[in-house]
């Protein structure tokens, strides 16, 4: 694997560089080609490299879907038939975190 073949920028701003490897992931990729580089080093040259973390970015709000409702009633028949089955049940409670 090249520590970079995942490399590519933004369509719109080729300026902009990313990885999703993360800077374990790049130094165990070192670490198979001989050379010993740790975790940290690995972030300072990406940041040197001008190399930034890639977010995912929500371009719709779901409030403005216009198939919103429809899902909810889809997550609903989904939910009600998982529920009959013999399968467990997990609950997760997940909140929008305030920045």
């Amino acid at each position: 694997m090249h520590v970079f073949s995942v490399r590519t920028g933004i369509a719109v701003d080729k300026e902009v560089k990313w990885t999703n490897l993360n800077h374990k992931e790049i130094s165990n990729a070192f670490k198979l080609r001989g050379m010993n580089v740790t975790p940290h080093v690995v972030k300072q040259l990406l940041k040197k490299h001008d190399f930034v973390k890639r977010k995912m970015q929500k371009t719709v709000a779901m409030k403005d879907c216009k198939d919103r409702n429809e899902q909810f009633e889809r997550i609903n028949e989904l939910k009600k038939e998982y529920s009959e089955s013999d399968n467990p049940i997990i609950s997760i409670d997940v909140k929008k975190k305030n920045s």
